[in-house]
């Protein structure tokens, strides 16, 4: 008896352990952004999320799609890009960013040297992209304006 309540007891220390540390891994602060469908074929929507590492290393950014997925391995690719967005504007590259698995309809991306404040202080937009390359590329899935675009 005892022996099975240690076990527990260490079990029970070590998943709020995992919990503390992925608590502290980030600021409390995030920043939620919606991303609109822009191509009404493929009926996306979805939202981009910035968290910044406590450690001042970078911001993660997740795209979650809303939408159809596959079972088939195929990946859309996604952009930040300067200004806000506007159809039919081909805005200059800020950062590429994980293509987004349309198994899961996520993307996760590390921007080291970046914090939220950086995001905040211009106009930027995300934009995700049918293909990475031929007529297909520029068909955009969704977009959405972030940072001071945004206007949060």
């Amino acid at each position: 008896m005892k022996m099975k309540l240690g076990i527990l007891v260490l079990l029970i220390f070590t998943f709020s352990s995992c919990d503390d540390l992925t608590d502290s891994l980030y600021e409390d602060r995030v920043l939620t952004y919606d991303l609109q469908t822009v191509s009404t074929a493929y009926g996306y929507t979805g939202e981009a999320i910035f968290k910044e590492f406590s450690n001042g290393s970078g911001i993660e950014v997740t795209i979650q799609l809303y939408g159809d997925a596959s079972e088939d391995e195929y990946y859309f690719p996604a952009h930040l890009h300067y200004g806000a967005y506007e159809a039919g504007t081909d805005a200059g590259m800020a950062d590429m960013l994980s293509s987004v698995d349309i198994r899961s309809l996520r993307s996760v991306t590390v921007l080291e040297g970046h914090s939220l404040s950086d995001l905040m202080e211009d106009d930027f937009h995300i934009k995700v992209h049918l293909a990475t390359s031929g007529p297909e590329y520029d068909v955009i899935l969704v977009a959405g304006n972030v940072g001071k675009a945004a206007g949060s």
